[in-house]
């Protein structure tokens, strides 16, 4: 199952700011628990590194909305239909035939698996009336070969493909999922999270002098990168005048973590690989840093 990581990515960032500050936090207090005089005060916590207040925040961030719902339900939404479809095309996956089926992402985001099941039979007779009729290509050549169509009970188009296996390959049947084809979702996702994170930050610089520190969490392995969140994020803080002194994004999809400086003190992810620093650190599922030469020199 999918999940966010709030207290092991702000573990790791912690680390990261004592390693470069050359110091070890100190005055340590989580504020997200408990009352608060201000819900504005509720950052996950603030600490000292010598004279220095620190105010961190975490949040997780998603390509679009519901995109961890979807993830943890991949199975019972797309894994009969693929399992239907393989034993209904034996014969035509046979010599190493490959049958490519392309579905929107979010397809059955949302929709009771009474829906689920229905749309998953339309579509697997779609399938097979359909699949023993596609011209043959080279595998992986896409130009002009999709044949796709909005099956009878299915209330989204799809796309299928066919491609004569390489000598050796074994024929299948597989599912791609597609996005909308814009960043618009992801980048609406990312807005909400700054309107609702810099606030907080901003009271405890305003009010306490702190220095502060914002978290993205990824945990999509499929559909984001650091460039892709770095190109929707930046415009977005270069417009605020609240927008936290340092900025961080957190990988969490693999037994390994990594993080990515996104802006600060000034300085892009981009500014930082246009200038050949190491900008990202690795840690392990507890946040504790490894191999401390990757630390970013920011």
């Amino acid at each position: 199952m999918l999940a966010f990581h709030e207290t092991e990515t702000c573990e790791g960032i912690i680390q990261h700011l004592e390693q470069r500050q050359c110091a070890w936090r100190s005055d340590v207090q989580i504020r997200d628990r408990g009352s608060e005089t201000s819900a504005d005060a509720r950052v996950e916590m603030t600490f000292r590194l010598g004279d220095q207040l620190y105010a961190i925040e975490h949040t997780g961030i998603e390509p679009f909305d519901g995109f961890m719902a979807h993830q943890n339900r991949a199975a019972s939404l797309f894994l009969p239909l693929q399992a239907a479809a393989a034993a209904a095309l034996g014969s035509v996956l046979a010599n190493g035939v490959v049958i490519e089926m392309h579905l929107p992402i979010d397809a059955f985001t949302d929709r009771k698996m009474p829906e689920v099941r229905a749309i998953q039979a339309a579509l697997l007779a779609w399938i097979t009336a359909t699949a023993p009729t596609l011209p043959p290509r080279r595998y992986a050549d896409y130009r002009d070969t999709l044949v796709t169509a909005q099956p009878a009970g299915v209330p989204f188009p799809a796309s299928l493909v066919r491609f004569d296996g390489i000598a050796g390959m074994e024929g299948r049947f597989q599912l791609k999922h597609l996005t909308r084809g814009s960043e618009t979702p992801r980048v609406e996702r990312i807005a909400r999270a700054c309107e609702k994170k810099f606030p907080k930050l901003a009271r405890w610089k305003q009010s306490d002098g702190a220095r502060t520190v914002l978290v993205f969490e990824d945990n999509d392995v499929q559909l984001t990168n650091v460039s892709i969140v770095a190109e929707a994020y930046l415009p977005i803080a270069s417009a605020r005048a609240d927008a936290p002194d340092e900025t961080y994004m957190v990988s969490t999809y693999t037994s390994q973590w990594y993080a990515w400086p996104l802006l600060v003190a000034g300085q892009s992810y981009f500014d930082l690989a246009a200038i050949s620093h190491p900008i990202h650190f690795e840690m392990d599922t507890s946040g504790r840093l490894l191999k401390p030469g990757l630390t970013a020199h920011v």
